[in-house]
């Protein structure tokens, strides 16, 4: 079966607009059931003037059902990304504001009222990252990052409600695709299946999936459906072409940069070489002037051991100042 690749961002945004699979998709992810889900905006953040086009996320508001079977109100943030370098932007991301809504009770209808920001609704929050990419020092498909509450005196884990903390420390999963296992036995990694991009072809927004399992046989059905839109595979192979455009300039960049880099290390190193080798001609200037202090010094207290010597033995001031070197009034008080 052949599906639009869902790492691609126009793909994987028509897969999330669909709100009966957006819900599937985040009930597999966050391991929960998600009950309600309302995709919130598509909020381009980081322009990009390499690819001419801008990054996005999607933002979801959902009620989910939790363990003891209570429900709760979360914002999700979703981020998917191809390449490595778009971790920066994932460091300027900020949670959307959302609108109330109010009845207008003239009309007898909901209209939305965008409160100020001292009263606006705020939920927990949940960040989702799925990366097309491996992270060296995370080696695992899939990790959930949660929030534990320490007791800083006895630094024991405590068992809290608090809306502090519910709703200014975020909860995060993070996908890697690229470390789904051979053999998939999980929910979660038989979902990402409809992502393996070992099953890319030539034309890298195509996926040519052998299986497809049963569960998911809706997702991957619905992802047929662009590739029979000849306006959407002209976007599709746009984006292809861009990112390449940019992996390109992003390489050269690096290297740039690389080489930038080198050359202050060696500016560097050179500099501390020649502070190390100051140093060291101080230095040996501070031992020299201490030897020859040393020496004169030396030569000072012989010089008035010998002329004590003469002086006892009757030699006359005038021989002593001659053969010490020394004033005959520093020889006269000499005992």
């Amino acid at each position: 079966m052949k599906i639009v690749n869902p790492i691609y961002d126009l793909a994987f945004k028509y897969l999330m607009e669909n709100n009966n699979l957006a819900k599937k998709v985040l009930s597999v992810i966050l391991d929960v059931e998600v009950l309600e889900v309302a995709l919130s905006h598509q909020e381009t953040i980081v322009p990009d003037p390499i690819r001419g086009l801008k990054m996005f996320r999607l933002d979801f508001k959902a009620v989910i059902k939790e363990a003891g079977g209570s429900k709760k109100t979360v914002l999700i943030e979703m981020q998917k990304s191809k390449h490595a370098t778009d971790i920066q932007r994932f460091r300027n991301y900020l949670a959307a504001n959302y609108e109330v809504k109010t009845i207008d009770h003239t009309v007898g209808s909901e209209v939305a009222e965008a409160k100020p920001p001292e009263y606006q609704a705020i939920y927990p929050i949940i960040a989702i990252y799925i990366l097309g990419y491996n992270l060296d020092d995370l080696p695992y498909l899939a990790v959930t990052v949660n929030r534990d509450v320490i007791n800083s005196v006895n630094k024991e884990k405590v068992i809290v409600s608090s809306f502090f903390i519910d709703h200014l420390t975020h909860q995060a999963h993070i996908i890697q695709l690229l470390r789904l296992p051979e053999k998939q036995k999980t929910r979660l990694e038989k979902f990402l299946l409809l992502f393996n991009q070992a099953w890319s072809t030539d034309r890298g927004y195509i996926l040519d999936l052998p299986t497809v399992p049963e569960e998911f046989a809706d997702i991957a059905q619905y992802l047929q459906g662009p590739l029979m839109d000849e306006d959407f595979r002209r976007h599709l192979v746009a984006e292809e072409q861009l990112d390449f455009i940019f992996e390109n300039q992003a390489a050269q960049f690096n290297r740039k940069f690389a080489a930038a880099e080198k050359e202050i290390m060696d500016e560097r190193h050179q500099k501390e070489s020649e502070r190390q080798l100051k140093e060291a001609a101080e230095k040996r200037e501070q031992e020299e002037r201490k030897l020859k202090e040393a020496e004169r010094k030396l030569k000072d207290d012989l010089a008035i051991n010998f002329a004590r010597h003469l002086k006892k033995n009757g030699v006359s001031l005038v021989d002593i100042a001659g053969q010490t070197g020394l004033r005959v009034e520093d020889i006269e008080i000499l005992e």
